[in-house]
C-alpha cells in the first residue's frame, strides 16, 4: 500500500491526519481501525513528507494569491523600483512591510511543519503582511508621479534615473552644452 491510498483510506473513514514533528496526529480516534494504524505506522515517513508537501503548496498558494493582488495595485512605472522606492521615500512603511512579512514567514514554517494544527494563525499573519504591502503600494502610487520641484501631479516626467528625483518639463531645465554651470553670487 502507498502513502497516497493510505491517506485516501483514511479521509474515506473519516479521520484527518496532521503531521507533528515526525509523528502523524490524527482525529477522531474512535474511526482509526487496527489495520488501518498498522499501515499508517509502517509508512509513517512516507506520510509525514506528503502531509507536509500539502501544507507547502497551500502555503504557495496563499502567497500567489496575495502577490496576484498587490501586483494589481501598483502601476506599471514602478515596477523594478518599488522596493527601493518604499525604503527610500517611506522608511517607517518598509520596517512594518518587513516586521509583517518576518511573522507571516514564521507562522508558514509553524503550520508547514505541523506545529500548529490549522492555517489560522499564518493566514492571520499573512493579511497583515499583505495590508502593510498595500498601505507601501498606495504611498508610492500617490507620489509616483509628483515633480520632486513644484509637486505637479499628472505631468509628463522627464530623468534620466527614475530611481532618483523625477521632474516635470517646466522644472526640468537643463544647461546648454559646453556651458558652465551658473553659480549664485559670482559675475563673469
Amino acid at each position: 500500500m502507498t502513502a497516497l491510498s493510505i491517506l485516501a483510506q483514511a479521509t474515506a473513514a473519516g479521520l484527518t491526519l496532521r503531521p507533528c514533528g515526525d509523528r502523524i496526529r490524527f482525529k477522531p480516534m474512535g474511526n482509526m481501525t487496527p489495520e488501518l494504524l498498522a499501515e499508517v505506522r509502517e509508512h509513517k515517513a512516507e506520510l509525514v513528507s506528503l502531509l507536509r508537501a500539502g501544507r507547502v503548496a497551500e502555503v504557495r498558494a496563499f502567497y500567489s494569491q496575495a502577490f496576484g493582488r498587490l501586483s494589481a495595485l501598483y502601476p506599471d512605472s514602478l515596477i523594478g523600483n518599488l522596493w527601493p522606492s518604499i525604503a527610500r521615500e517611506h522608511p517607517a512603511l518598509a520596517h512594518a512591510v518587513d516586521v509583517a512579512e518576518a511573522a507571516s514567514d514564521a507562522a508558514a514554517l509553524e503550520y508547514q511543519t505541523g506545529a500548529v494544527a490549522d492555517s489560522s494563525a499564518f493566514l492571520a499573519c499573512l493579511q497583515e503582511w499583505e495590508s502593510r504591502w498595500a498601505a507601501a503600494i498606495g504611498a508610492i502610487a500617490a507620489s509616483a508621479d509628483t515633480c520632486s520641484d513644484c509637486g505637479r501631479r499628472s505631468t509628463v516626467l522627464v530623468g534620466v534615473d527614475y530611481s532618483a528625483a523625477k521632474f516635470c518639463r517646466a522644472c526640468l531645465r537643463p544647461a546648454p552644452l559646453n556651458c558652465p554651470p551658473k553659480v549664485k553670487g559670482t559675475h563673469a
